[in-house]
Parts: C-alpha cells; sequence; structure tokens
C-alpha cells in the first residue's frame, strides 16, 4: 500500500503537471530549447528522467518499454487518487493537498529508513565547536527555501494553464489524457509505438 502511494507521488508531478511541459518542450529546430543551469532540466534531460521513472512504475509486464496503454493506465490511477470528490476533474487545491500529504509521507519514510540504518551503526557524534551545538544556519537558506517555494507555485500555475486548455480553472480526465497523449508522442522518437530506450537521445555519460 505505501508503495503504491510513493509511486503516485513520484510520477504525480511528471505525469500530470509536467506531460504539459514535456509537450510544450520545442522540438528539434522548432525554436530555443532550454539551457542547463536554469533551474529545470533541457527537453532530453526530461525525458530520460520521466522514462527512467515511467519505466520503473508503469511497466507493468517488465519488458524494458513503455506502451501507450500501460502509461494511460498509470495516468488514470494518479488521476483517481488526487481526484478525492470523484467528480472527474482535479482542481488546484486538490493537487496541492495530494503533493502536500504524498511528500509528507515520503519524508516520514526517509526518516524512518535513516533511523534504521542508523541503529548500531552510528559514530559518536563530535563537534569542533565544544558545547555550543551545531553552527547557526546560514539566513540565505530560510530565503532560498521561500524562492524555490515560490518557484514551484509559478511552475504548478503555468502547468495548469497549459494542461487546462478549455480555461475552466480544472484538469478533467481528457485534459490529463491529451496531455499524456503529446508526450508520448515526443517521447517515442522512433515511432514504433512505445517508448524504450532506443528513443532516448545520445548523449556521453560524462
Amino acid at each position: 500500500m505505501y508503495r503504491n502511494k510513493l509511486i503516485l507521488a513520484a510520477l504525480s508531478s511528471v505525469l500530470v503537471f509536467g506531460a504539459a511541459a514535456g509537450a510544450s518542450f520545442a522540438a528539434p529546430g522548432d525554436g530555443p530549447r532550454q539551457h542547463a543551469g536554469m533551474g529545470r532540466p533541457g527537453r532530453d534531460a526530461f525525458f530520460e528522467i520521466t522514462y527512467v521513472r515511467m519505466l520503473k512504475q508503469f511497466d507493468t509486464n517488465k519488458d524494458g518499454k513503455i506502451s501507450k496503454e500501460e502509461a494511460t493506465e498509470g495516468v488514470d490511477k494518479i488521476f483517481a487518487a488526487i481526484d478525492t470528490n470523484n467528480d472527474g476533474s482535479l482542481t488546484p487545491g486538490e493537487i496541492r493537498q495530494y503533493r502536500q500529504a504524498e511528500m509528507k509521507a515520503i519524508k516520514d519514510q526517509r526518516k524512518q529508513n535513516a533511523g534504521e540504518n542508523s541503529d548500531g551503526n552510528a559514530a559518536p557524534e563530535t563537534s569542533d565547536n565544544g558545547d555550543q551545538g551545531p553552527p547557526p544556519r546560514d539566513d540565505h537558506d530560510g530565503g532560498h527555501r521561500w524562492m524555490h517555494h515560490g518557484s514551484n507555485i509559478m511552475h504548478a500555475s503555468i502547468m495548469m494553464e497549459r494542461i487546462d486548455t478549455d480555461e475552466n480553472g480544472q484538469i478533467s480526465k481528457q485534459e490529463a489524457e491529451a496531455a499524456i497523449d503529446k508526450l508520448f508522442v515526443r517521447m517515442d522518437r522512433n515511432k514504433d509505438g512505445v517508448i524504450s530506450i532506443d528513443d532516448m537521445p545520445d548523449r556521453p555519460l560524462l
């Protein structure tokens, strides 16, 4: 049960919001591409990350490929999990609440795993500042967190606008499926009907 929650949490932003982002990236020669270091991965990196996540979570028959059916079924599960009132549409509030709950679950699980891994293996804590405790955190860190939070809100708003094609402030099942359809077409570079390693861009490892 918890594994399923992690699956949905990991993929909700990529395959619901991210589908529109992937579809909006310009195809080669169609316009400017995202540059490295600007806060979001470029088109090729986005496809690689999305492929790995889809492969791990959606590849139900474990053949190393993502079929259109597998992608659609995966998005349907995500949609159903977010649509808590079962009205067939996702509101910004539902998406926000879902993401907050799932991220909290992931953080709690990480803390639990860290506690289990440290049992019996923790080295004595040492400090160079005597008994003064840990050094104070830089004020810049708090500012960075707020900037990151604001960036996430703005990015989510942009994704909502791109997926919400009828501009009614909600994402319908049809709009979500249309977004994943566009992403699938972009990622299936060799047009064989599946997303596989053959569709990933050729790039040096380092």
